[in-house]
């Protein structure tokens, strides 16, 4: 399963990263809003990418810190857990327009 863990560990960065790049160059590059990743796959796209890499995370750590099989699957379905938790209740926040209005005055 280490090599299942592996790959999950490179795509969730690939993923992550990918998504740092794209919501950059929509902010910094005049008409690539269209790249934004925040609008195009939202919530789930976040927690997902976030779930993979927490997956291969806490295999990766379950198998090298010694744990069988099954208790290492347990610590990747844990990782996965407590990644998309992550994600949901520390993402993207977005400033309202009163907040907007308190920085300006």
């Amino acid at each position: 399963m280490i090599p299942v863990y592996a790959i999950c560990v490179v795509l969730g960065v690939i993923a992550g990263a990918s998504w740092v790049f794209l919501g950059l160059t929509a902010s910094a590059v005049a008409g690539k809003s269209h790249l934004e990743p925040e609008a195009r796959f939202g919530e789930t796209g976040r927690m997902t990418i976030s779930g993979v890499l927490g997956f291969g995370l806490g295999g990766m750590s379950a198998s090298f810190g010694g744990w069988g099989s099954a208790l290492s699957l347990a610590g990747a379905a844990g990782g996965a857990v407590l990644a998309i938790a992550a994600a949901r209740y520390l993402g993207y926040e977005q400033d309202s327009a009163e907040d907007l209005d308190k920085d300006h005055v």
